[in-house]
């Protein structure tokens, strides 16, 4: 068994995974957390040698994440990488990540994708709305976060130990419910520069859930004042 567990969470990307499970590196372990594919994802996934789980909680992206953490925990891997499945992400930039979490320490790295390449392939609205949100994340936990609703996540074990038990979201929210903990947490966070590429096949995020990042980012920074107004944190420190 690997030390490294890779979570593609999937929701009908049969032609995604198929293109992208070749390129996924030979010395990570896979489980693809499946939110109730109704086409041939779960067939590709088996044909690649990948675990297949389906999700549990409930609908929606964040219930896959939680139940992929849950996986990762009952075994004995040390570091759980997560990318979108929908070959936007190249998996190969998870090796930069890792050296990054490995050399200076982090308990979570994030991918930072560039911002003219997401503008030409997500469109000026999707980038507004991320740039406010991470903007407004950034200032309120005093992190750089240029990129909170990234593609690409890398956890060590201590990360997804404290994270696990905390995180309650079920959709897309989940990246600023994974933020906020980590904040809660004392967790460190770094960021590594990462590349973006179309999308094959249909995308589940439509402009309205965009819009609704705004919501949640607002939600979950509320949270964070909440706690340091009251001087409390898991940790016992501010």
């Amino acid at each position: 068994m690997s030390d490294f567990l890779l979570m593609l969470p999937t929701l009908n990307e049969e032609e995604a995974l198929k293109a992208l499970g070749p390129e996924i590196p030979g010395w990570m372990d896979v489980v693809v957390v499946d939110g109730g594919s109704t086409d041939g994802t779960r067939k590709i996934a088996e044909s690649l040698g990948y675990a297949f789980l389906t999700q549990e909680f409930g609908k929606g992206k964040g219930c896959g994440v939680r139940s992929g953490m849950k996986y990762f925990l009952s075994h004995g891997y040390k570091y759980l990488g997560m990318i979108d499945t929908d070959y936007t992400c190249v998996p190969s930039e998870l090796e930069r990540m890792l050296a990054a979490m490995q050399s200076d320490g982090f308990d979570l790295v994030l991918g930072a994708r560039d911002r003219v390449r997401q503008r030409e392939l997500l469109g000026r609205f999707s980038l507004f709305i991320n740039a406010s949100t991470s903007g407004l994340t950034s200032f309120a936990y005093g992190m750089h976060l240029p990129d909170i609703q990234t593609s690409y996540w890398l956890f060590s074990r201590r990360a997804v130990e404290a994270l696990y038990p905390r995180l309650v979201a079920s959709g897309f929210e989940i990246e600023y419910d994974m933020v906020f903990n980590s904040w809660r947490e004392g967790l460190r966070i770094g960021t590594v520069p990462v590349t973006i590429r179309k999308r094959l096949g249909e995308s589940k995020f439509t402009n309205y859930l965009r819009l609704k990042q705004i919501y949640h980012g607002l939600r979950y920074v509320n949270k964070s004042l909440l706690i340091m107004l009251t001087g409390k944190r898991s940790n016992g420190k501010l």
